[in-house]
């Protein structure tokens, strides 16, 4: 049974993002530090101070602080005595948060399942496969977005520093991942390039009712002919607005008839 964590799991696996250990540890002066990393992962935080002279450090509970994941920046939620240390362990992402990854993940499955109309776990591992890699898309259409601010610098003493080269990576990567989430979309037929087969309707012009559709049959199959009651959806374009309300009275709310027939003239 799939899950949105496998979608994201698919994703995160194939960006190479892994989760990478840090260790650091402050005097205390102030209320806030700065961690050296972005992309902290807050659920696998550890936060403790340490008094000299104590022996042990005591563990702080997520409401004694606050993260700012992407930003790597810690802030305390008290002040301690000079003399205690802020010991800080866990884990950071080179791309992504698991926050921001789950916002992306989530993005990618609406796309597809307005047309595939099934719930998550319903889907099949290829479909999942594709959709991970829809994430990626959105991954780094983000990424790309962040990384269009970096301006190349040049100095007069021949300093040259391509800042925008980041911005290129990700967007020849960007490039190659969508050529690979099309080929798995066009395969299953799944997200806003699908196909799809329709029938034409025709409204009677003697009788102003659509003209009924019967269901296939091949070359001298003489059975009877299947009537087919596809939706029919209600014709309203705009929301309805006040001083035009449409008309309840010219439709007959009922169960349509099942039956067959072979002759029928419209």
């Amino acid at each position: 049974m799939a899950t949105l964590t496998d979608i994201e799991n698919i994703a995160r696996t194939y960006l190479r993002d892994f989760p990478k250990f840090f260790q650091t540890s402050f005097d205390v002066v102030g209320r806030t530090y700065d961690l050296s990393h972005i992309n902290v992962d807050s659920e696998s935080l550890w936060v403790a101070v340490y008094t000299t002279g104590s022996g042990s450090a005591s563990a702080l509970s997520a409401s004694q602080y606050s993260l700012d994941e992407r930003n790597g920046i810690l802030r305390l939620a008290n002040t301690y005595a000079s003399g205690t240390k802020v010991l800080v362990e866990g884990y950071y992402y080179e791309w992504v948060t698991p926050t921001d990854l789950s916002f992306y993940t989530q993005r990618a499955l609406e796309k597809h399942l307005h047309t595939i109309n099934l719930s998550v776990d319903q889907l099949a591992d290829v479909v999942i496969n594709a959709i991970g890699i829809a994430a990626i898309c959105e991954c780094l259409w983000a990424l790309m977005t962040e990384y269009s601010r970096d301006i190349d610098v040049i100095t007069s003493e021949s300093v040259h520093i391509p800042a925008s080269q980041r911005f290129r990576m990700v967007q020849g990567l960007l490039a190659q991942w969508e050529k690979e989430y099309e080929r798995h979309a066009a395969n299953l037929n799944i997200g806003f390039d699908r196909l799809e087969v329709m029938n034409l309707r025709r409204v009677s012009r003697t009788t102003n009712r659509l003209v009924p559709l019967y269901k296939q049959k091949e070359l001298g199959d003489f059975s009877p002919m299947e009537r087919l009651w596809p939706e029919i959806d209600d014709g309203i374009v705009t929301p309805e607005t006040k001083g035009d309300r449409l008309r309840e009275d010219v439709y007959i709310d009922t169960t349509p008839p099942s039956g067959a027939t072979t002759n029928a003239f419209y």
